[in-house]
């Protein structure tokens, strides 16, 4: 699975919470908008319909039947209605008795006696209308598609509601909130490209200085504690490379004092192991056959043992700076094969590379040590016999080395303890083998790692 790096997360959670809040404070403000536009409206038709409510004379009301479209009342009644629709703006006023029929209105071809099937919507509003308050219904879209919301006012006689009016009036005002809503997802588009490129500014400050962390960590891992760590503020992300930082110096430091320690102590063996085998060899050469010659013999192979171990330390305490140059892999091979000779017999070596003449850019010396010391590893963990082989494989910016034996393989709960320095399984063993080899891979600017498979295998890339 792809990661999902600490700027990503940044951005993501940074662009959320502005657009949480944008379209949260939007959707707040189109609701108390819409909210007050309509109250607005209603107050101001409620206004309009009361005052012409009382300027109808509710006794002419009273007297019109069906058929009286033509008499001089009704059309006085509709003249008044018409003059109020024009002065006011309103789309419709209309009159209605308490069953909802049409009485008189000013919209064409309605004729007396004429049943409102609409009012049966606002079943609520006419019964505050009949009780002698005005009233609004809610909002509904015309035949022409628009909004419009219509007002009630009741219409008295000697004290009763006899009929009401009904004064629809367009809801224009509350259309605009349509463009203030249309202008507030352009607005949220802006905000998101927005938020998204302070995000990534924002997040900058943040990652860049775990990035060098994440760098300075791997390097770390990887035993490079050359590289120091540069991470400069007060915050907690500053504290902690400093504090990074003083553990890499430490680290260096106790490995300069181990390594001076190890040196200084194999130096002060090497001279009397020197004394020692001397007068070993004169002493064997002296004695005739016999138990005599054989103990002394036995000094001097216990005593070329100790020297070889001495040896080790001084390798791995004092590791030579490498002299890179194009090697032929095969060719150091194969001078590691001849020192090892009396060692290797009875194990078949194989070498294969993928194609012929191939060159490492590698100090030889040090390439030619790392072949020795893992054909030593392989020895002692083959015992009697087995397979070594090398294999070379060209990548394109590197020359992986894949090394391997047929021996019982290194059990996956030390794998990542092998090539830490003292590190060993065997009695008679020093522990620094792989851990000079692992040192000499990467003075020399490469990698080692374990593989999993039949045997012990290691893969180098040079």
């Amino acid at each position: 699975m792809p990661r999902i790096t600490i700027r990503t997360r940044l951005i993501i959670l940074f662009t959320l919470q502005i657009i949480i809040i944008f379209f949260a404070g939007g959707f707040y403000l189109d609701w108390r908008l819409r909210q007050t536009l309509e109250k607005e409206l209603a107050d101001k038709l409620e206004s309009l319909a009361k005052a012409i409510a009382l300027q109808i004379d509710g006794d002419l009301l009273q007297n019109l039947v069906s058929g009286d479209e033509d008499t001089r009342t009704y059309k006085n009644l509709k003249s008044q209605l018409e003059s109020f629709k024009h002065g006011t703006g309103v789309r419709r006023i209309y009159l209605f008795s308490k069953n909802h029929e049409s009485l008189v209105d000013t919209r064409p071809g309605v004729t007396i006696g004429t049943e409102y099937i609409s009012l049966q919507f606002n079943q609520e509003e006419l019964a505050k209308t009949f009780a002698g308050s005005a009233a609004n219904s809610p909002l509904f879209k015309g035949s022409d598609g628009r909004l419009y919301k219509t007002a009630f006012a009741s219409i008295f006689s000697n004290g009763d509601v006899i009929a009401g009016l009904g004064l629809e009036g367009s809801a224009q005002t509350l259309e605009a909130i349509q463009t203030v809503r249309r202008d507030l997802i352009f607005l949220g588009v802006a905000v998101l490209l927005g938020s998204i490129a302070l995000g990534f500014l924002f997040s900058k400050r943040i990652t860049i200085p775990v990035r060098r962390l994440e760098t300075a960590a791997q390097k770390i891992a990887l035993g490079d504690y050359e590289t120091s760590i540069q991470i400069k503020g007060s915050d907690e992300l500053s504290f902690l490379g400093k504090t990074m930082e003083e553990m890499r110096r430490a680290i260096v430091q106790r490995d300069i004092r181990q390594k001076a320690m190890l040196a200084g102590v194999a130096h002060e063996i090497r001279n009397p192991l020197g004394g020692i085998e001397l007068f070993a060899g004169l002493l064997a050469s002296e004695l005739k056959k016999g138990e005599s010659k054989k103990e002394a013999e036995k000094i001097l192979k216990e005593v070329q043992n100790l020297k070889k171990i001495v040896q080790d330390f001084l390798n791995y305490a004092r590791p030579t700076k490498p002299k890179k140059e194009k090697c032929a892999i095969k060719e150091l091979f194969d001078e590691a094969h001849v020192l090892m000779s009396k060692e290797l017999n009875g194990y078949t070596i194989e070498f294969h590379e993928q194609k012929e003449g191939q060159r490492a850019w590698v100090d030889a010396q040090h390439l030619k040590q790392i072949f020795l010391n893992l054909m030593k590893n392989s020895v002692e963990a083959m015992q009697v016999s087995g397979v070594v082989k090398l294999e070379v494989f060209s990548k394109p910016q590197t020359v992986n080395l894949i090394f391997s034996d047929t021996g019982p393989g290194i059990p996956e709960e030390i794998q990542d303890q092998i090539f830490e320095p003292f590190f060993t399984k065997t009695e008679d063993g020093t522990g620094l083998g792989l851990a000079i080899v692992k040192s000499l891979v990467e003075e020399n600017g490469g990698e080692i790692r374990v593989v999993e498979g039949e045997g012990a295998i290691f893969e180098i890339m040079l």
